[in-house]
């Protein structure tokens, strides 16, 4: 009888002592939603509009799915989209492979393996905009660094930022930075796994291959989901790199989608057209994620269950 009163007595304390972090809360929360939500409302309303800068009176001239119409019509978005998925699936593809390979490496116990995984969170920390002028110096075809070193060793120079390689460019420039984002990643996961799970394959007569395949790969799987929702995300909206490396050249080969966007707003001054663009962006990204946030997601659950 004691116990069931002392139990009732404590529900309405932990009530209590919930309510005033959920006040606490309120002010930070509030804020974000006037930061991030009111941004979202006005330019959903603006992709609705005509509004253009080289006329002022636009600005409230409501033209239904027009801007929608013609950005869905257009070649060059089109473009911009296939140029955008495979950049992002070629680097992020890259980036998983070789964050996997690196963190398996740095794993095991080796000589200097602090000072090398301290070397390698240097891409990761830099700007994009000090990496694309960075990148440049040694994409030049002319007196670029990595042409030197051909021609050098007597091989031809490539056209690094010609219509050829460009696009293949701006992916070793994303593996150079991002890879240090997947290792870490990788490497956490690997430092959480059981060593006496893989001692006992081991054991049993295992070899590493098989070990990796049915062990270590099936561990990493959610970290491996994590790590491509954050760069599949990155990928699809870079802008400052290759703005600065490529300006989206030559001509539409490099051209993204935040390139395409940036060019309707900030070329044709086209607000309303861009706004769409912008929308049609955040689809395409929620598109593209929400199968592998769902599967994390329902993962979790299995896993408490």
């Amino acid at each position: 009888m004691t116990l069931v009163l002392e139990n009732n007595a404590a529900r309405p304390r932990s009530k209590r002592t919930k309510r005033p972090g959920l006040w606490l809360m309120l002010p930070a929360a509030a804020a974000m939603l006037l930061a991030f939500g009111a941004p979202l409302i006005f330019s959903a309303w603006y992709s609705f509009t005509g509004w253009s800068l080289v006329r002022p009176a636009s600005k409230s001239e409501f033209v239904g799915l027009s801007n929608y119409t013609r950005v869905l019509t257009d070649h060059e978005y089109w473009q911009a989209i296939g140029v955008t998925l495979t950049y992002a699936a070629s680097a992020v593809t890259i980036e998983c492979i070789l964050g996997i390979a690196l963190a398996l490496l740095l794993n095991k116990q080796m000589f200097g393996r602090g000072i090398f995984r301290s070397l390698m969170l240097i891409p990761m920390v830099m700007t994009p905009a000090v990496v694309g002028l960075f990148w440049k110096l040694f994409f030049e075809e002319s007196d670029g660094l990595f042409n030197y070193f051909l021609t050098a060793a007597g091989l031809p120079a490539l056209p690094w930022l010609g219509v050829s390689m460009a696009l293949v460019s701006i992916v070793i420039l994303d593996v150079w930075q991002a890879t240090p984002f997947f290792m870490l990643i990788m490497l956490a996961g690997l430092q959480s796994m059981d060593r006496n799970i893989v001692e006992a394959a081991e054991i049993d007569g295992a070899s590493r291959l098989q070990v990796f395949r049915y062990i270590t790969l099936p561990h990493l799987v959610p970290y491996i989901m994590v790590a491509a929702a954050f760069r599949i995300i990155g990928a699809l909206a870079d802008f400052d790199k290759i703005y600065l490396l490529t300006f989206g050249g030559p001509g539409n080969v490099t051209t993204t989608v935040s390139l395409y966007a940036y060019n309707r707003g900030f070329k044709i001054f086209d607000i309303g057209q861009t706004t769409a663009i912008s929308w049609l962006f955040i689809i395409l990204v929620l598109t593209i994620t929400a199968p592998l946030i769902w599967h994390l997601l329902r993962g979790s659950s299995t896993a408490r269950h």
